[in-house]
């Protein structure tokens, strides 16, 4: 998915900072095309976009929250596949998945055939955070890795898992995707198979996930209005959080959160992507959370919601590994707070009750523990 921003720009660049784009342009030049695209809508944004010659350490040090430290960093290197090569018709990351650029939207597409390194800050879909937590997860596992992927879009968290468990040389690989729009679930299902897992033999669950189960009405886009929102979720009246109206609506059935976590005795990772929603099932299965789930990585959708997934968690006796708040520009406009947000954020939560602690690992929290 588009790296934890709001479904109206996937890519997110338009909406974040002209300096972020700028270092996103030093740290990553494959993406300096995708950023002098979205030139004019930085500076309409943000005033006269920084230039990249112009970028400083101050400017990094003043303007960039990454979530992480530099030692942090050093697993994504540890997870880099030096037997991934470019496909066209694919962009391939580090550590090997292989995503069709059918599947993706337009900016994204101009990445076909591409290798990418690895994702510091970030890569075409999430930020460096969000990839640090699922390989520390993966990292901690045993001999087996168990993962589920809660709205899902087209699987990069589960498969990016799967792949990463099989280059530690963990043969047992169980997951579980859940996703409510019908051309992601077709998109999940096609890159479970692109990258060497039988949908048959894991979980793909076409649906949405609440606090209870139920029924709702979930919007219905055409497919190439699929491939660039990637912002959807349970509707009313035919209108979404961000006050988009639909002329198309379906029924999906959803499933209790609370069930989905029985289904495991233990998970090494849940990865939460609900659009606004975290919160209110995280905290109606704290209880099974806690006995069963080592890491838990959730994307943050207002300011409010960070707040309350921090107090949830914490309350419940869980650790803060990383975390990033959402970014958000107020405006008067905004049916929600939801809709206020411009930039996702990234909590990765760490359950001590399961994890076993590492001497010498620095956490980006700058707790006492470690990792």
């Amino acid at each position: 998915m588009p790296p934890r921003v709001g479904a109206l720009d996937p890519l997110g660049i338009g909406k974040r900072s002209s300096k972020w784009a700028a270092a996103m342009a030093l740290a990553f030049p494959g993406a300096v095309q995708i950023l002098v695209s979205f030139d004019s809508r930085i500076g309409q944004t943000c005033g006269s976009p920084l230039k990249p010659q112009d970028l400083t350490d101050v400017h990094i040090d003043l303007q960039l929250f990454p979530g992480y430290s530099e030692f942090d960093k050093q697993i994504l290197d540890e997870f880099s596949n030096s037997d991934a090569k470019p496909e066209p018709g694919f962009i391939v990351d580090f550590v090997g998945s292989r995503t069709r650029t059918t599947s993706v939207w337009q900016e994204a597409r101009k990445l076909d055939g591409l290798l990418l390194g690895v994702p510091d800050p970030s890569d075409f879909h999430a930020e460096a955070i969000e990839w640090i937590g699922l390989l520390k997860a993966v990292r901690s596992a045993g001999d087996q890795y168990v993962a589920m992927e809660l709205g899902a879009g087209f699987g990069p968290w589960s498969v990016a898992g799967g792949l990463a468990a099989r280059l530690r040389g963990i043969d047992t690989v169980r997951l579980c995707a859940v996703e409510g729009d019908s051309n992601h679930f077709r998109f999940l299902h096609q890159h479970f198979i692109d990258n060497g897992f039988d949908p048959d033999r894991h979980l793909l669950i076409e649906g949405a996930v609440g606090a209870q189960a139920g029924e709702a009405e979930w919007p219905v886009l055409d497919e190439s209005s699929a491939a660039e929102d990637w912002g959807c979720r349970p509707i009313s009246a035919g209108k979404d959080y961000r006050g988009l109206q639909f002329q198309h609506i379906k029924r999906v059935p959803v499933i209790a959160m609370r069930d989905l976590v029985a289904r495991e005795p233990a998970w090494d990772l849940i990865h939460i992507d609900v659009q606004g929603h975290e919160v209110e099932i995280c905290r109606s299965c704290i209880d099974e959370l806690n006995l069963r789930v080592h890491w838990i990585i959730a994307a943050t959708h207002s300011r409010k919601l960070d707040g309350d997934l921090l107090e949830l968690m914490y309350s419940a006796g869980w650790w803060l590994e990383h975390e990033k708040p959402a970014k958000f520009v107020f405006s008067l406009e905004a049916t929600t707070l939801d809709a206020m947000t411009v930039l996702d954020g990234t909590q990765v939560w760490r359950n001590p009750r399961l994890t076993i602690e590492r001497v010498g690992v620095a956490l980006s929290s700058q707790a006492t523990f470690t990792s």
